[in-house]
């Protein structure tokens, strides 16, 4: 059966997110120590970013919404560094979207463009992240047709749900769907289990690797070729 769609994952798949996550960090706490310096006299950017941890720790149910995990941490420290409520929820809206804006101004991988205007000559692009970039609003964004975020739907991979989505949006076969992807648990084991064809993007080489999948690459610039492959 022809494949009809290739889905990607985002993060530490098209691009290095851990430089994404740090610059985007720092321009946030830039901005709350002109804005809100109550905050950054009680925590230090470090220290935010313990608070947010704890958090999660504390609440496993918001381990994979990191949009709500992180306006939560936010809008808790700007409470304990006296702000009132309702100057704190502002304010946690306001650093919130100045994060977001550098959270999306990733660097794809090498060959990543030449990579996805080769597949979208020929087939249907889409993304389901787990992560909270908005692909439209990144280099990329010409490429996609769609794209799904385990914020936005409430569930994240490996949950069924999350794959569900995308065959319920696509209308077709999970045989039709490659999904393209570098963590072998959440991306790889989950969409094989749905019965879509799987694409490994091996980023580290020490990684173990998933228990099943149908190809293997560790480049970008492999990636039009071993589709290619699959779709014989």
């Amino acid at each position: 059966m022809s494949i009809k769609a290739v889905v990607f994952d985002l993060d530490d798949t098209l691009w290095d997110v851990s430089p994404v996550i740090i610059r985007a960090e720092k321009a946030h706490y830039q901005w709350l120590n002109q804005h809100a310096p109550k905050l950054t006299a009680r925590f230090t950017e470090r220290e935010l970013r313990g608070y947010r941890m704890s958090l999660a720790h504390r609440h496993p149910e918001l381990t994979h919404f990191v949009t709500r995990s992180r306006m939560r941490a936010m809008d808790e420290c700007l409470r304990l560094s006296g702000y009132e409520a309702e100057e704190a929820a502002e304010l946690t809206e306001q650093a919130f979207a100045v994060f977001w804006r550098f959270r999306n101004r990733v660097e794809p991988f090498p060959y990543a463009f030449e990579a996805l205007e080769g597949l979208k000559r020929n087939y249907i692009i889409g993304a389901l992240s787990n992560g909270n970039a908005d692909v439209f609003q990144t280099p990329l964004a010409e490429w996609f047709d769609f794209a799904f975020s385990a914020e936005g739907l409430s569930v994240a991979k490996p949950d069924a749900g999350a794959f569900q989505a995308v065959l319920d949006h696509l209308k077709c076969t999970p045989q039709e769907i490659l999904f393209v992807g570098d963590n072998p648990e959440h991306d790889i084991e989950g969409a094989y289990r749905m019965g879509m064809r799987t694409l490994w993007v091996q980023v580290k080489s020490s990684e173990k690797a998933p228990a099943f999948y149908d190809a293997r690459i560790n480049c970008l610039s492999q990636l039009h070729q071993a589709v290619t492959q699959l779709d014989r």
